[in-house]
């Protein structure tokens, strides 16, 4: 059921054998057998390429369920016997980045055991996606403001958006802004669809300011470096320079735009004995961050 299940994740034999360090051999016939047992096609393989066939795609459903159910029972057991084993797999934006990887420091240290996996996406509809597709357990991100029912969410801390600026910016001394005085320098910021730029094209709206970018791009990071160099601005929570020395963030005056960081989980992943640890170390730490 493992293999069949990376396979249908990967969708080639070869990196899906490499992924199982497995034989791509062995993994044909475990695949073939698996069919035979079900007495039908789970994968179409045309040419070199690999599909799931309409069987395949409804047993991978009940195939990750599965796999997922043997885990919790595995991590119960161990944790019952005060053993903290098993993996755990992380996701998180570029703003977050930092403040988890605090969390992981003390987390391992705690429980040395556990194996995490920590991946970096560039939106929050990336990490629901991850989140649905089960291929990652919990994440800690903003707060959606449409989130489906069945992803479930603990809000840690709220921020505003803010002015960041590179420290030999001409307005990098200031301790407030206005929108108004910002419209008339350089504006970098994140392409159109994501969280944070959707967020702050209704700060925009609400303050009645219109302000077009000069350059949009896909990461924080190059936002960050962009900034920087003291050219442009940016307007981003306050948490993605937390330990940027390069930048500033200035409060805006105006009407506030509120972000919620928050941790996301699909239902049932509570039942996970690690999820709770890795809760509970998210707690812990989150609680110390004063709101912005």
């Amino acid at each position: 059921i493992r293999y069949f299940a990376k396979l249908a994740e990967i969708l080639n034999f070869t990196e899906a054998a490499k992924a199982l360090f497995v034989t791509q051999s062995a993994l044909s016939i475990s695949i073939k057998q698996l069919e035979e047992e079900l007495h039908c096609r789970l994968f179409e393989r045309i040419g070199k390429k690999v599909f799931l066939t309409e069987s395949g795609r409804i047993f991978h459903e009940y195939a990750l369920q599965a796999i997922s159910s043997i885990d919790n029972g595995i991590q119960k057991i161990n944790a019952d016997n005060n053993v903290y084993k098993g993996k755990l797999t992380i996701g998180v934006t570029f703003s977050m980045i930092e403040l988890v990887n605090a969390c992981v420091v003390k987390y391992t240290q705690k429980y040395p055991d556990v194996k995490l996996s920590v991946i970096m996406f560039t939106t929050v509809e990336e990490i629901m996606h991850h989140l649905q597709n089960n291929t990652i357990d919990i994440a800690v991100t903003y707060k959606p403001k449409r989130q489906h029912s069945s992803i479930l969410s603990i809000d840690l801390v709220s921020t505003h958006l803010s002015a960041i600026l590179g420290r030999s910016h001409p307005l990098a001394d200031r301790r407030s802004l206005t929108l108004e005085e910002l419209r008339h320098y350089s504006f970098v910021t994140l392409l159109k669809g994501t969280h944070t730029r959707t967020m702050t094209e209704h700060f925009f709206m609400k303050n009645k300011v219109a302000i077009v970018p000069q350059i949009e791009v896909n990461d924080t990071n190059l936002i960050l470096n962009l900034v920087s160099s003291g050219h442009w601005y940016s307007i981003l929570s306050p948490i993605s320079v937390k330990k940027n020395y390069d930048c500033v963030a200035i409060p805006i005056e105006g009407r506030k735009a509120t972000l919620l960081v928050s941790l996301l989980w699909m239902n049932g992943k509570n039942k996970m004995p690690l999820f709770q640890t890795m809760v509970d170390e998210m707690l812990r730490l989150f609680h110390d961050v004063p709101e912005q």
